[in-house]
């Protein structure tokens, strides 16, 4: 009897660790630990989107300068030969953030794009889309979403970008 209940036992200890290693499982690192930068607030395209961002510096912005009328605010940072496009909008809600996010990733299928090794997450805050050079992310209804020519342009772009 007693066996008999040291095995229910070990049994049970097993099951409920084997159940619960996902607690235990370390949450793999968001792309350029995004979701460590401040929160983004107001409107204010100085502050929402520097004119220089590490060894990067953008001209000042033309076109649409409207960050909440649906289409995106659109600049470019160069340092030296390497350039990023950058695209920014507030949206109505985070949910529509999340969807923006989730249309980059549709748009890099329909295109043929590579999205091998690809990082993807929606639905959260913050949502985000990489591949090699590209990355599309929220913070709150905040969207942002950079372009360079290789993952090392982007790196140097995204580790000093603040949001």
């Amino acid at each position: 009897m007693r066996i008999h209940i040291l095995l229910i036992l070990s049994i049970c200890i097993v099951v409920l660790m084997l159940g619960s290693t996902k607690g235990f499982a370390q949450k793999a690192a968001l792309p350029f630990s995004i979701n460590q930068r401040p929160q983004p607030s107001g409107s204010n395209l100085e502050t929402l989107i520097p004119r220089i961002v590490g060894s990067f510096r953008r001209d000042a912005i033309s076109g649409n300068t409207d960050p909440f009328s649906g289409e995106d605010v659109n600049v470019e940072y160069k340092s030296e030969k390497d350039i990023v496009f950058f695209g920014f909008g507030i949206t109505q809600t985070f949910e529509d953030a999340s969807e923006a996010v989730k249309l980059t990733r549709e748009e890099a299928i329909n295109s043929k794009i590579n999205i091998k090794g690809q990082q993807y997450q929606t639905g959260k805050n913050p949502s985000y889309f990489k591949i090699a050079g590209f990355m599309s992310w929220t913070r709150g209804k905040y969207f942002f979403y950079a372009k360079a020519r290789n993952e090392q342009v982007l790196k140097n772009f995204m580790e000093a970008f603040p949001f």
